[in-house]
């Protein structure tokens, strides 16, 4: 722990010595032309930029000018301090993103040997339909669907690339059918999914992550319960999913309202 608490000590002194060089060197002549473009606006009798910052940025070396220098010098070490903190706190957090993504990640291969449930569900791809063998884009209101079951109900886990029996089939003809074919593009396209059919507010309660099973690529939206009733549009109607099971049910109008008063 010392070593670790010394090294933070370090660290912070450096954003604050940093700090202090830039409040000197360069918050101070920043103040000063605005000061000089306030008096050559306002006098006809102003001295020239360079004469102006020459003579006021001598000053700082004179003994009784230091308190300016060491103002700005204060003002320049509570900037990079202010810096210092974000910058850890943004190191910390991305490393703890980066451990827990690692994590889901590796829960991939174990949540396909168990199996469907209430709160696991496979789908063979996203747009790529297997039996025919073509693009199909009615394939998407399929996962819509799921994803909405999942909102409504305790959330839970997509997986595509995996049949109904658990094998795995990879991404690799999804991938094809994308402008950019990776990963990224994939998480992008389930994004728009949900936003075209469920609502662009609840792509924040989704997470896609990746696994490579063997020699294919398997990926895994993470849904987490949704912070209203999420209907789904299908045309001019709009229809509410639950989880049941292992399977996603659609409620009517009186179920849905039953379901809605009870679950928000």
């Amino acid at each position: 722990m010392l070593p670790f608490a010394a090294s933070r000590v370090s660290m912070m002194a450096s954003y604050l010595f940093l700090g202090a060089l830039v409040g000197i060197l360069l918050i101070h002549p920043l103040n000063l032309t605005v000061v000089w473009f306030e008096l050559a606006r306002f006098s006809e009798t102003a001295p020239s930029f360079m004469e102006f910052m020459q003579a006021r940025l001598w000053f700082m070396v004179l003994p009784r000018h230091m308190d300016v220098a060491l103002a700005y010098a204060v003002i320049g070490a509570l900037v990079g301090a202010a810096f210092g903190v974000f910058t850890r706190n943004y190191v910390t957090t991305a490393k703890a993103y980066q451990s827990l993504r690692e994590e889901q990640t590796a829960l991939i291969p174990d949540i396909i040997k168990r199996g469907e449930s209430s709160k696991v569900e496979f789908k063979s791809s996203l747009r790529w339909d297997v039996n025919e063998n073509r693009v199909n884009r009615g394939l998407e209101k399929v996962i819509a669907k799921t994803v909405a079951g999942f909102f409504n109900g305790e959330g839970g886990y997509l997986v595509i690339g995996v049949d109904d029996n658990g094998q795995v089939l990879g991404l690799a003809k999804d991938l094809t059918t994308l402008k950019q074919p990776n990963v990224d593009a994939f998480k992008r396209s389930v994004n728009d999914v949900v936003t075209k059919f469920l609502g662009g507010d609840l792509c924040p309660y989704i997470h896609t992550v990746f696994a490579k099973i063997g020699e294919d690529d398997v990926a895994m939206v993470i849904v987490r319960p949704a912070p209203r009733a999420v209907y789904m549009e299908e045309g001019k109607s709009s229809t509410f999913y639950v989880r049941s099971g292992n399977s996603t049910r659609q409620l009517d109008v009186r179920e849905a309202l039953n379901y809605a008063s009870k679950r928000w």
